[in-house]
């Protein structure tokens, strides 16, 4: 039992919450100040704490820099993860994440000297118990589970139509008519939730395309990782006949791809290419 004399009080307060959620838990996620523009990655377990990261070992953002390497911690093991956590009793949330995991080994008052780092490198928003912990193994295929829900029970589940195909087919469920020149938000009935370090794409199926002249406005139309609301699909006719789009039809498709977030850096000059400042039309027509 950790002793909090000469500790300030919000100190005290977030061990005395992580105690609490450890008697039925097997840890506690710490959240930084930043926690709504990403998922929880700071796990403190009774006798260790651990991160995951992905890229630079370093938590950078709001506050002040943390390196991880230079306060102890030291690389497990790289992977592809699964967790379900509890932000407010009852509301439970499921994630993927991938990347490197970090662990640091806590003596007798390491939980308190580690919290008191996180809070004055982070910021601190909250505790709350992990729930499951699981590493996914790597498919021999190099695939990746993408879960859906059905918001309708017409809704339909999307599919590859053929094996390696790279767009798997989006369906409609709802009854339209687009005249020439029309468009239309088309829903697909489905919501999903793609692991972190992905992005789908959704472009416009070629066979509606050449045939019919029906496009997506805004191709391909992007989807980050932590939308939870419905696919939707932005359909136009360019052609010059009406279309009829009844409930089950083939509308779109979508490309899954793993996508790197880049770190923002303010420079005074860049480095010198051939093309240079070249814009439009400067290679010629």
């Amino acid at each position: 039992m950790l002793k909090y004399e000469e500790m300030d009080g919000e100190l005290v307060n977030i061990l005395r919450e992580i105690e609490e959620i450890q008697r039925e838990h097997p840890a506690a996620i710490y959240l930084p100040c930043f926690y709504r523009s990403g998922p929880p990655r700071i796990f403190i377990h009774p006798d260790r704490v651990r991160v995951l990261v992905r890229g630079e070992k370093v938590l950078h953002y709001e506050v002040r820099p943390y390196e991880l390497e230079a306060w102890g911690y030291r690389e497990v093991e790289e992977g592809r993860y699964w967790l379900a956590y509890e932000f407010t009793p009852g509301k439970r949330f499921q994630v993927e994440l991938e990347g490197s995991l970090l662990e640091k080994r806590l003596g007798a008052e390491g939980l308190a000297e580690e919290v008191r780092a996180l809070r004055e490198h982070l910021g601190f928003y909250g505790v709350v118990p992990l729930l499951r912990w699981k590493k996914l193994e790597k498919d021999i295929r190099g695939t990746m589970t993408l879960r859906f829900k059905k918001l309708r029970p017409d809704a339909v589940l999307p599919s590859y139509a053929h094996q390696g195909d790279a767009g798997m087919d989006l369906c409609s469920v709802e009854d339209v008519v687009l005249q020439p020149g029309e468009r239309v938000l088309l829903g697909t009935g489905l919501a999903m939730a793609l692991p972190e370090g992905y992005a789908a794409f959704v472009q416009p199926r070629s066979g509606l395309a050449s045939r019919h002249g029906i496009s997506i406005v805004n191709t391909p139309g992007l989807i980050d990782c932590h939308y939870r609301g419905e696919v939707k699909i932005i359909l136009i006719n360019l052609g010059s006949e009406p279309f009829q789009v009844r409930k089950g039809d083939r509308i779109a498709q979508m490309v899954i791809q793993k996508v790197e977030t880049a770190e923002i850096i303010e420079v005074e000059t860049l480095e010198d290419t051939a093309r240079g400042e070249g814009g439009f039309g400067s290679t010629g027509i």
